[in-house]
């Protein structure tokens, strides 16, 4: 009986550390964005955003994080190129309250996650968006294209590519993602991971970080 407690405690907690409702980016070398043409239209500020979640032994973290700049080129109604600027230093955590909220931000600008005194932001630039089609998971979007670019994060370049919702109107686009994940150790982000080291084998925070976009660009 103790046995089966334990081994219920113990799959409980492997549960508790899988990313939710997140396909992984397909992650690759860095790639070579073609010459962008058409109309640039710049990203609205205030009303993007990028949420994000955490998965450790036990738990999760969420929030959200700004998108401080960037634009994307549209001819004849597709998306041809862009960059999205992500102010890594604006980022919240919405789950903890006062102290705890503060030393855990804290602890996501220091070196042990993005290093925010020497790389403060990341970007993001389109490589591609390749036309796809896809039911909306539960609670999701309907995605339309797969998106393919280049992740700059602490001095680290490389290619994601994961499906995207994205409408063009005239002079204004909309991209929505579903959660997907990103190995966080790809880029150097290396705290209490159980691949890097050996030692967190039952403390340790999951390789994935788990990502959403809602952008608006006008």
């Amino acid at each position: 009986m103790r046995k089966l407690f334990l081994f219920t405690v113990i799959a409980a907690l492997v549960m508790s550390c899988n990313p939710k409702n997140a396909e992984e980016a397909k992650t690759g070398d860095a790639k070579k964005a073609g010459e962008a043409t058409g109309t640039s239209l710049s990203v609205n500020t205030e009303n993007s955003t990028m949420y994000w979640r955490g998965v450790k032994v036990g738990g999760e973290h969420t929030g959200t994080v700004g998108i401080s700049g960037g634009s994307v080129m549209v001819d004849d109604g597709k998306l041809t190129g862009g960059t999205i600027t992500i102010d890594l230093n604006s980022i919240v955590n919405d789950d903890l309250q006062g102290e705890w909220n503060e030393k855990l931000v804290g602890h996501l600008k220091s070196e042990d996650f993005f290093h925010t005194a020497e790389y403060p932001e990341a970007v993001f630039e389109i490589v591609s968006a390749k036309a796809v089609s896809a039911a909306a998971p539960e609670g999701g979007v309907a995605t339309t294209h797969e998106i393919t670019g280049n992740l700059t994060m602490r001095g680290v370049t490389k290619s994601i590519a994961f499906p995207a919702a994205v409408s063009v109107s005239g002079d204004k686009v909309t991209a929505k993602t579903n959660e997907f994940s990103i190995d966080r150790t790809l880029w150097g982000v290396n705290f209490k991971s159980r691949t890097v080291f050996a030692e967190f084998k039952d403390d340790y925070i999951d390789d994935k970080i788990n990502l959403k976009f809602d952008v608006v660009f006008e």
